[in-house]
């Protein structure tokens, strides 16, 4: 039986993957690394803003210390917050999908974002109440295909309910990347991929494929996890 959803942040609620890659674009562009639009969405998409940058330098052989890494992290996320002056793009049906989710389910976010920057478009889009909780980059060393972020974002909603521990296997994962799918997998959690970032068909690894949240019904859901489990 269903009982909880576990929410990937980027690429499913809010549309802001390309945002990211512009925004590491741009900051490593200071240090002479060209960050192409398909190696990012290929090799780094998953990552948190540290593990991106680590890896996209070691990939270009370029040394990084730790006052390099500052500077560039922070450049990264002042070209984020500026594009973000618009306001907070939500994929279409995100919202209604959230809204009426919480309303009969326990509702979890696990994120490679920083807390910072989730809980403002969240505040900013009404979204914030609709989570039980909030786990994000802070909060775990090992980002996803590692299980760890989901693993803990079951562990503190099973603190927050204090009921009866709901298991893995009765966790539906919502993600959008193919690392995020092998990370809801590896957590023994069953996982419905959105293809907002990637084609149906690199997603095969999830459960249940989907192109949108748009026309999702959460009783539809409910029955569909039943078959995918």
């Amino acid at each position: 039986m269903l009982k909880a959803i576990i929410f990937d942040f980027n690429g499913v609620i809010l549309n802001d993957e390309p945002l990211h890659f512009a925004a590491m674009r741009d900051a490593v562009a200071g240090l002479g690394i060209r960050l192409t639009r398909e190696d990012y969405w290929n090799k780094y998409l998953p990552f948190d803003d540290m593990e991106c940058l680590e890896n996209v330098c070691r990939d270009n052989a370029f040394p990084l210390n730790d006052e390099t890494r500052k500077e560039v992290l922070a450049r990264k996320s002042w070209n984020y917050q500026k594009q973000l002056q618009g306001g907070f793009p939500l994929f279409p049906g995100a919202a209604r999908f959230v809204r009426t989710a919480s309303e009969q389910l326990p509702l979890a976010l696990a994120s490679g974002a920083r807390r910072v920057e989730i809980e403002s478009a969240l505040e900013s889009t009404g979204l914030k109440r609709c989570f039980t909780v909030i786990v994000a980059a802070e909060d775990f060393a090992l980002g996803k295909p590692n299980p760890e972020s989901f693993l803990l974002a079951l562990q503190w909603l099973n603190a927050a309910r204090n009921t009866t521990p709901i298991l893995p296997g009765e966790c539906l994962v919502i993600e959008d990347s193919v690392g995020g799918v092998r990370g809801a997998r590896a957590a023994g959690m069953a996982c419905m991929a959105v293809a907002n970032s990637y084609p149906l068909e690199v997603l095969s690894a999830a459960n249940l494929v989907v192109s949108s949240l748009e026309d999702m019904q959460i009783d539809n859901l409910k029955g569909l996890f039943e078959e995918i489990r």
